[in-house]
């Protein structure tokens, strides 16, 4: 009996000893994995940068009693592209939140966008709180204070000057093949959804349509250049600015022992402000390479995809455009038809430059049918119409023929004596 129990107890030990061992062995186990682990997690989190100090933009801004912190994201190809997107968005953050009610909502995503292209003028300080560095982008988080003084002063100045602004996306049928045709209004359909969505006014296509179908019939055997039948164009459809597709091109190349093709599609996008004739720049905006057996689907989602990476970028030349109407005036061209000698328009220009309300570089230019002065203007159109007719009356050769606004288009203001009607501008019996 004595000998059992000793093998029991001896057995007891032995499996004692045995278990004793499992669980050294799986604690030493699950620290290695902890450890493990930890490492895992802090090689995951070494392309996050910690939080920077503040970074002061302008001085004069950080002592401004009137400001409101907002946090935002921005995403970019580069670091600073990243940086100056968050940039921009805390500046329509601000906007949007502190003064929605004090401005027609229709236009003030216009002003919204447009305040947001100068962040300078309004962000006092910013700091950084998180970036992450991503193969195909780069995206960063601040918290920037933003002083609202001066955004509600230049909100209040756009909403004055924009007025409704009306956006035109068209192509010039005659420089472009029936095959081609499907493709450029595919693009230009997606241009107005982007316009919809971000609640800009655009020219319905229908109505387009049967402008574009009139200009044709009008324009078709003349020698009317791009640039003229373009403007003449959005003066009919009453769009002050103008997304022109000049061009649209595919480039391929074969893959995959030639058996499938993969296709990048180019849009090519000029900016016009229709009411002074002048172009704001030309953008490129393109897919990345698709690849496909179906030349016409790889066509489409080539153009889809050209216009969601390429929009921001085409819209910001607006953007920026009337962002500086704030410090430099209203851009306005004014043109005088069958009235005038250069001596006289020297006057006028030395009557403007004595007017604060005027600056630009008021330059005299003499076309074929009518003299035009390019200015900007700080306040309403109409107001520069009253302040042109009085200058006007003091000058002998143009009080002689009492000289009238025939057309006020936009931006755009159109002088002729009183009993003389410029063909030109009797768009409805061209």
């Amino acid at each position: 009996m004595l000998k059992i129990m000793k093998k029991v107890i001896l057995l007891s030990l032995f499996l004692g000893l045995i278990f004793s061992s499992g669980e050294v062995f799986s604690q030493k186990k699950g620290k290695k994995d902890k450890t493990k682990s930890t490492t895992t997690t802090n090689n995951s989190t070494n392309t996050t940068t910690q939080p920077t100090s503040s970074v002061v933009l302008n001085d004069k801004l950080a002592g401004d009693n009137n400001v409101t912190e907002v946090e935002v994201k921005g995403v970019g190809v580069k670091r600073d592209d990243a940086l100056q997107d968050a940039l921009r968005n805390a500046v329509g953050q601000a906007a949007g939140v502190a003064i929605v009610s004090e401005t027609n909502v229709e236009n003030f995503m216009v002003v919204r966008d447009a305040v947001s292209s100068k962040t300078e003028g309004y962000i006092a300080s910013y700091s950084v709180i998180k970036e992450v560095p991503f193969p195909d982008r780069y995206e960063i988080t601040v918290k920037a204070k933003v002083s609202l003084s001066p955004l509600k002063a230049d909100i209040q100045t756009l909403t004055k000057s924009i007025g409704g602004v009306r956006f035109l996306v068209m192509y010039d049928p005659r420089k472009v093949s029936e095959t081609d045709k499907p493709y450029y209004d595919f693009a230009v359909e997606r241009i107005n959804e982007y316009l919809a969505e971000r609640k800009y006014r655009y020219i319905d296509k229908d109505r387009f349509a049967a402008l574009q179908k009139e200009a044709i019939g009008i324009y078709q055997n003349s020698e009317t250049n791009q640039e003229t039948y373009v403007q003449r164009l959005g003066m009919k459809a009453d769009a002050q600015f103008i997304i022109f597709i000049s061009n649209i091109s595919l480039s391929s190349k074969s893959e995959a022992f030639d058996t499938r093709t993969a296709s990048k599609v180019l849009i090519e996008a000029k900016s016009y402000d229709n009411c002074t004739a002048e172009g704001l720049g030309t953008i490129v905006m393109e897919s990345d390479w698709k690849s496909g057996t179906d030349q016409k689907t790889n066509m489409l989602e080539g153009l889809k995809e050209a216009v969601n990476s390429g929009f921001t970028k085409l819209l910001y030349f607006f953007n920026s455009y009337i962002g500086n109407w704030v410090n430099n005036g209203t851009p306005f061209e004014i043109r005088f038809y069958s009235i005038g000698t250069f001596r006289d328009f020297r006057d006028l220009r030395t009557k403007m430059l004595s007017d604060t309300k005027f600056g630009g570089q008021l330059e005299i230019v003499s076309m074929e049918n009518f003299t035009k002065l390019n200015l900007t203007f700080r306040d309403r159109p109409d107001d520069l119409a009253y302040k042109i007719l009085d200058y006007a009356d003091q000058i002998p050769e143009f009080k002689s023929k009492v000289l009238d606004v025939k057309l006020i288009y936009g931006r755009q203001i159109n002088f002729a004596p009183q009993k003389v009607n410029p063909p030109e501008l009797q768009l409805d019996k061209k």
